[in-house]
């Protein structure tokens, strides 16, 4: 529970600042375990929009999209499979 609600505070406010700023900001991080194998998360915030992508060692993909706008906060995840879930929250 406690990791939902950082993860969606984290997002609201990276999606909040995100609308403030007309400029696209990318950050990629790449970590390597003991074995070689890596694990990259990449961020993307432009007008309003945060997309993470994580990427596993085997290729595999989830992407996570936040947008803010008119007091509601939308989640889209979607997995490896293509398959996706959307939460909706809405600011009062």
């Amino acid at each position: 529970m406690r990791k939902s609600i950082l993860s969606f505070s984290c997002a609201l406010g990276l999606a909040l600042l995100g609308m403030g700023v007309s400029a696209f900001a990318q950050v990629t991080t790449t970590r390597t375990g003991p074995n070689g194998n890596t694990h990259t998360t990449s961020t993307t915030a432009s007008d309003g929009q945060v997309t993470t992508t994580h990427t596993g060692p085997n290729g595999n993909t989830h992407t996570t999209s936040t947008t803010a706008s008119d007091g509601q906060v939308t989640t889209t995840r979607t997995g490896p499979n293509g398959r996706s879930q959307t939460t909706t929250h809405t600011v009062n």
